[in-house]
This record gives C-alpha cells, structure tokens and sequence, in this order.
C-alpha cells in the first residue's frame, strides 16, 4: 500500500462508528482516572513536608505528563501510528524549548530556591534594590509587596542572582542611631539622657543591653551612638519610638541639636590687596 492509502484507511478506520465511540470511551475514563490520580498525589503532597509551590509544579508536571499519555493511548486505540506522532512532538518541544528558554531558568532557579530556602512567604527580605515582603513563591517568579503597599513581580532568574537579604531568619535585629548634640552640650549628660530614653521605648528588649557611647566629633557637632535590640517583626516600631523619645528627651534636658550652618566670608582679589597695602605704606610713611 502507498503512503496515500496509508492514510486513508487510518482516517477511514477511524471513523467508524466502533472506533470514535471507543475513543470517546477512552478519552472520558481517561480523564476520570487523571483526577483521581491527580487528587490522591495532592493528598499525599499535603501531608509530607514538601513546599506549597513545589506541590504545584509537581502536580502540574503529573497532569501534563498524565494528559500527554491519554492522548497518545487514545491515538492508538484509533489506529493512527504513534511513530511519526512521537517525531513531530520531539521537534516541537525542542523549538518550544528554544523560544521560552528563559521561562525554563526561571522555573529551574525557582525550584533551587524553593529547595533551598533562603525566604518562604511572609518573611521581610531585600532582593537586590528591592524590599518587601514575601507573598507568593511561584516557579516563574517571586511576588513581593514594599512598605508602600506596591506589588511587585520579579522573575526567578533575577531573584536567584542578586544579594538577598532576610530580615526575618533571624528572631532579633540590632536597630543602630546616631544622635547628633551641639559642641556646647554637656556630652556625659547627654549620653546619661540618651540612655533613659532608650529604655522607655517598650520594643527595646533589656537583654541585649542597649549600648550608649559617644561615637565622633564632627565637623559641627558631636555624634552619640546607640545600638538596641528588638524583635524582628517590630524593627520600624522600635525605629520610630527611640527616634521621637531621644529627641523630647533632650528638648526637655535643654540639650541642643546642632544644624548644618554656612559661614561665608569675603575674599577681595590680589590686586586690591597689594594697592591696599601700598596706599598703607604711603600713609605711615
């Protein structure tokens, strides 16, 4: 028979009454058994303890992999060579593998990262110039929402080669000031003031013990250094109750806080400057 021939009975032996109705048999239970499948290996997930994200790509990939195998078991029963089938989905993943070769790193980095671990979802992380807080772990891409209540949506790829920074693996974090007094100040008392203050803070945790010194004398003023610890979670509490206890503390105390001044002085050319002189020499003379 020729390959033309060929082709016809395929079309016409598929066609009958006998096989499309064995097709649709085997497409319908085909595709009861993949749910089922599907629903027990979610089961299973759920209960171990692989990552929420992680159970996705898996499920996913199964049902993929489950659909791909019904439809070829379904092209069988029908009596259409699988042969050059199996050929035209082989060059069709390679030409699909080349045109979203970047989709495929970001699924790769995403399953390192998820593997791996350094953020899970919740956690206050900076991500190169970016700072936020984890709400998804996708396998395309990490979703982070900033202090400002922006979403943003960075891709795995780029996640996965920039400097990340997780501020919430560890329970407590050093929260540092620099406080800034006049040169008139008293420095002993300021520091005595600095202290107190600090330690009404409610979020300033006793042990650590915060630590008070004087750190530098500037240009302009002198520099009191403070390092507190508090819990991770109430970091910008922790910033913003020390910063407005520190400043009515020495409003009260009388302590001044310095601010940045310009003296600028006149400076008359070297011309004027010589006739000056001569024209003072002339007159003593």
């Amino acid at each position: 028979m020729t390959e033309l021939e060929d082709i016809e009975y395929v079309v016409e032996a598929a066609s009958s009454p006998e096989t499309m109705a064995l097709l649709l048999a085997t497409i319908i239970f085909g595709v009861i058994a993949i749910k089922l499948v599907l629903r027990i290996a979610k089961r299973f997930l759920l209960l171990s303890a692989v990552d929420n994200a992680l159970i996705r790509f898996m499920l996913t990939s199964l049902r993929v992999l489950l659909g791909i195998a019904l439809l070829l078991y379904a092209m069988k029963q029908a009596g259409i060579p699988l042969t050059s089938m199996i050929a035209v989905l082989s060059a069709a993943g390679v030409a699909i593998g080349l045109a979203i070769q970047d989709s495929i790193a970001n699924v790769a980095n995403g399953l390192i990262m998820i593997g791996t671990r350094p953020f899970k979802v919740g956690d206050y992380v900076q991500i190169g110039s970016d700072e936020g807080t984890i709400e998804e772990l996708r396998l395309m891409n990490t979703v982070l929402t900033t202090v400002d209540n922006r979403r943003l949506v960075l891709p795995n790829k780029m996640v996965f080669t920039s400097r990340i920074v997780n501020y919430n693996t560890n329970p407590l974090r050093r929260v540092d000031f620099i406080f800034t007094i006049d040169y008139s100040s008293d420095l002993d008392e300021a520091i005595c003031v600095t202290k107190k203050a600090v330690a009404l803070s409610p979020y300033v945790l006793k042990d650590p013990k915060p630590r008070v010194e004087f750190y530098s004398a500037s240009a302009s003023s002198l520099d009191i250094s403070v390092w507190c610890w508090t819990s991770s979670t109430e970091y910008w509490n922790t910033y913003f109750s020390v910063q407005k206890a520190v400043y009515d503390a020495y409003r009260k105390a009388g302590i001044d806080i310095p601010f940045e001044q310009l003296v600028i002085s006149e400076r008359k050319p070297r011309t004027m400057r010589r006739r000056a002189a001569k024209s003072s020499e002339g007159s003593n003379g």
